[in-house]
C-alpha cells in the first residue's frame, strides 16, 4: 500500500477515534438534560374512551411556568414564557388534543394558592415530594437538572466540592439548594447574587472564586452572554432535581394523560428541544499547528513533522491496535443485545450430536421429547394453580392479547379466567402509576430489562386492589420474541401500610393535622417564598389552657377527644394555603404564609372566641383556654428556627399577662 493512501488511513481512523472521545466527554455533562422517559421507539399515544371524553369537555388547561431559570422556562425580552419545559409543552400539544394556556407570572406561593383555588391546573416542573401530594399528581420525571461548578478558565485548584473549602462562592439566596450549600460547605465565604447570570459574572470579574449552578443554565448563559473566561470545572451534585409535571389533586386521569403524551415524545423529539438551548459541542478539528480555541473547551491536536513511513506506522500501531479492539468490542456488546437470549441449538443439524441412524430412531425421539414437554408443561401448571392464595400467573402475545391465566386468579381478584380475559383492560384504574404498564410490556417484549411494577386494577366487587407485577420475554427456535409470561402478587396491604408510612411521617395520627416536620419544611419554603417577592408571614404558636385538668379529671379519653375537636375548629379557621399542625401535647401552631400583622390579629382573636367555648363531650362539656404567641418574617426573624422559637416565647408571654395573644415575647 502507498504511503499516501496509508498515511490518508491512519488520519481517517484517527478522526473517528476523536469524534468517539468528544462524543463521550459530551455524555458526562450534557446528556443529564435528556428526558430519562423515552430511551426508544416512540409510544403509541392511545386515550382511553373516558380520557377522550374528559378531554372533550376541557379542551384549555392553565399551566404555571417557572420564570426564572433560563433555558429550562424564563420570561423572554419580549415578556414570553421561553425555554426547554415550554418547547415541550408545545410539543405535547401537537400530540394531544389540549391548548396549554401560559398563566401570567407569579411567585411559587401565590401558585400554590392558585391551584388550591382550582386557578391553575398544571405546574410544568416541580419535584415530586411527598407532602406536595397533598395537592398534585405528578408525572414521570421528564427533566434532570444537575448542579455545577463554574470557575475561571485559568483556574487549575478547584474541581470538585471539596475543592471549595475556604474560597469565595456564588449562589443564588433564595434558591433551595442554597441552605444545603452553606450547611455542608460551612468553611465556604459565601457572594450572594441576585440571579443565574451575575452568578456566572461573579468568577469572570473575580468577585468569587466559584460558582454554583445549574448546568443547562451555565452552558446557555455562558453562551447567550460571551463569557467566555469561565469553564465548567465539575459536578457539584448530580441530579439535584428530577423535575415532573404537577397536576392538580382533584384531575388524576389528566395526570394519567400528560404522561402518555410524554411517553409519545421520542427521544430525537426531546433532543431537539433540548440541544435548541443547550447545543452539542463541535468535535475539534485536525490542524497542523495549535489553534487559538479556547484550550478549556476542545483542545487542538498538532500533526508532528513528515518521517519516514517505518517509524510513521512503529508509532500510529498502538492507536490503531486501540481503536481496532473499541471497535470490536463495540460491535460484541451491540450484537449481544440485540439477541438477548440466543437460539437454541437445533437438536436435529449436523453439529447436534444426537443420531439420526433411522426413521424408526428419529420418530422415537420425536415421541420422547413431546412426552417431556406434556409432562413438564403439566408440572408447572400443577405448580402454579395450586398456589392459588399467593399470587397468579398470565401469558400475553406480542400484541398484548392475554392467552392464558392461572385459575388461581378466582381467589385473588374474584374473576372466572375466561372473563379476566376478556374485561381484563377494563378493569384497570386511572391510578397514574398504571400509565406505565403499556410501556413496560413494549420493553419487554423487545427483550429489554423490565423491573417489576405495580398496577391498580378493580376487583370483581369493584374494590381497588394492588398487584405487583413481575414480567419475562418468551423466546421462539429462533430468538424471537413471541409473548410475556407474568407473575403476578396482590400487595393492597403492602401498598396500604407503605402510603400509611408515608402519611404518618408528615401528619400528626390523633388528629390528622401537620406533624413538626411539614410545618418545618413548608414554613421554610414560604420563607424563601417571601424573601423572593418581598411580603411577610405569620407563625402563631398555641397552647391550651387548663388541658392537663382535663386528662387528670375526665381522662385520657376526654382528652384527645378535646384535641381532635381543636383540630377541627383550627382547620375550620384556616385557609387551603394556610398550614394548621400539632407539634405535640396541647401544643398547635399555624402558618399563615403571606400573613401581616392584621391578619394573624384576625386570625388570632376568632381562634381565642372559638376555643374559649365549651366542647360538648356525652352528658358533659369540656371547659379551657388558649394562649397565642405570633412571631412575623422578617419584622421578628428570618429563619424557620428563630420564628418558631420567638412565637414559643411570645406565647408564654401572652399566657403569664393572661393576654390570649401577643407579638411580644418579653416585658
Amino acid at each position: 500500500m502507498p504511503f499516501q493512501i496509508r498515511s490518508q488511513l491512519i488520519k481517517m481512523v484517527f478522526l473517528i477515534a476523536m469524534c468517539l472521545l468528544a462524543n463521550s466527554a459530551f455524555a458526562g455533562t450534557s446528556t443529564e438534560l435528556r428526558s430519562s422517559s423515552q430511551t426508544s421507539a416512540p409510544y403509541s399515544l392511545e386515550l382511553s374512551a373516558k380520557e377522550k371524553v374528559w378531554l372533550a369537555r376541557h379542551k384549555t388547561i392553565r399551566v404555571a411556568f417557572d420564570d426564572s431559570l433560563p433555558p429550562y422556562s424564563f420570561v423572554d425580552q419580549n415578556g414570553k414564557f421561553s425555554g426547554i419545559a415550554v418547547d415541550i409543552f408545545n410539543a405535547l400539544s401537537q400530540k394531544l388534543p389540549i391548548r396549554f394556556e401560559h398563566q401570567p407570572r407569579k411567585s411559587w406561593n401565590q401558585i400554590y394558592r392558585a391551584v388550591a383555588e382550582r386557578r391553575t391546573d398544571i405546574v410544568a416542573t416541580m419535584v415530586d415530594r411527598p407532602e406536595r401530594r397533598l395537592l398534585f399528581n405528578f408525572t414521570h420525571p421528564y427533566l434532570t437538572k444537575s448542579l455545577a461548578i463554574i470557575t475561571r478558565k485559568n483556574d487549575t485548584a478547584i474541581k470538585k466540592p471539596s475543592d471549595l473549602a475556604g474560597k469565595t462562592v456564588a449562589y443564588i439566596l433564595n434558591y433551595q439548594y442554597a441552605e444545603g450549600i452553606k450547611k455542608k460547605h460551612p468553611s465556604i465565604k459565601p457572594h450572594v447574587v441576585k440571579s443565574m447570570r451575575e452568578c456566572l459574572q461573579s468568577v469572570s470579574t473575580k468577585k468569587a472564586d466559584a460558582c454554583i449552578t445549574f448546568v443547562g443554565t451555565a452552558s446557555y448563559l455562558q453562551t447567550e452572554y460571551r463569557l467566555s473566561d469561565i469553564k465548567f470545572a465539575g459536578f457539584y451534585e448530580r441530579r439535584t432535581a428530577d423535575e415532573s409535571i404537577a397536576v392538580r389533586g382533584d384531575w388524576p386521569i389528566l395526570a394519567g394523560i400528560m404522561q402518555k403524551g410524554l411517553d409519545a415524545l421520542s427521544e430525537a423529539e426531546m433532543n431537539a428541544i433540548y440541544f435548541k438551548w443547550v447545543p452539542p459541542p463541535a468535535v475539534a478539528p485536525v490542524v497542523a499547528k495549535e489553534s487559538p480555541a479556547p484550550k478549556s473547551i476542545v483542545h487542538t491536536i498538532k500533526t508532528a513533522p513528515p518521517r519516514r513511513e517505518e517509524n510513521y506506522w512503529l508509532s500510529t500501531w498502538p492507536l490503531l491496535a486501540v481503536v481496532g479492539v473499541v471497535g470490536l468490542w463495540t460491535l460484541r456488546v451491540r450484537l449481544h443485545h440485540r439477541h438477548p437470549v440466543p437460539p437454541p441449538q437445533n437438536p436435529f443439524s449436523p453439529d447436534s450430536q444426537t443420531v439420526t441412524a433411522s426413521p424408526n430412531d428419529f420418530e422415537e425421539m420425536l415421541l420422547k421429547r413431546a412426552t417431556e414437554l406434556k409432562n413438564r408443561d403439566t408440572r408447572f401448571r400443577n405448580l402454579i394453580e395450586n398456589q392459588s392464595k399467593n399470587y397468579f400467573f398470565f401469558q400475553c402475545d406480542k400484541q398484548s392479547k392475554i392467552t392464558y391465566v392461572s385459575p388461581s386468579v378466582s381467589a385473588i381478584l374474584g374473576y372466572n379466567p375466561e372473563k379476566f380475559i376478556g374485561t381484563f383492560q377494563n378493569r384497570i384504574t386511572d391510578h397514574p402509576e398504571n400509565i406505565r404498564i403499556s410501556r413496560l410490556l413494549e420493553l419487554c417484549r423487545q427483550g429489554k430489562p423490565c423491573p417489576p411494577y405495580a398496577l391498580e386494577v378493580y376487583d370483581s366487587d369493584n374494590e381497588r386492589r394492588w398487584l405487583e407485577i413481575t414480567s419475562e420475554p418468551v423466546y421462539d427456535e429462533f430468538g424471537n420474541c413471541i409473548g410475556v409470561d407474568c407473575l403476578v402478587f396482590e400487595i393492597t396491604k403492602r401498598k396500604q401500610e407503605d402510603e400509611r408510612l408515608i402519611w404518618l411521617s408528615f401528619h400528626d395520627e390523633l388528629t390528622g393535622l401537620a406533624n413538626r416536620r411539614m410545618l418545618v419544611d413548608r414554613l421554610q419554603q414560604s420563607i424563601t417564598m417571601a424573601h423572593r417577592t418581598r411580603m411577610s408571614l405569620a407563625v402563631l404558636f398555641l397552647d391550651l389552657d387548663g388541658f392537663k385538668s382535663v386528662n387528670d379529671k375526665m381522662g385520657h379519653a376526654a382528652g384527645d377527644y378535646a384535641l381532635k375537636e381543636v383540630a377541627i375548629k383550627l382547620s375550620g379557621i384556616v385557609r387551603d394555603s394556610d398550614t394548621a399542625a400539632r407539634l405535640g401535647g396541647d401544643e398547635f401552631a399555624l402558618l399563615l404564609p403571606d400573613g401581616d400583622e392584621a391578619a394573624a390579629t384576625a386570625v388570632a382573636k376568632k381562634i381565642v372566641d372559638t376555643l374559649n367555648k365549651p366542647i360538648a363531650y356525652g352528658e358533659t362539656s369540656i371547659q379551657f383556654g388558649v394562649s397565642i404567641g405570633i412571631a412575623l418574617y422578617p419584622r421578628h426573624a428570618t429563619d424557620s428556627d428563630a420564628l418558631l422559637h420567638y412565637a414559643d416565647a411570645s406565647m408564654y408571654y401572652a399566657k403569664q399577662k393572661r393576654l390570649g395573644y401577643s407579638f411580644q415575647a418579653e416585658s
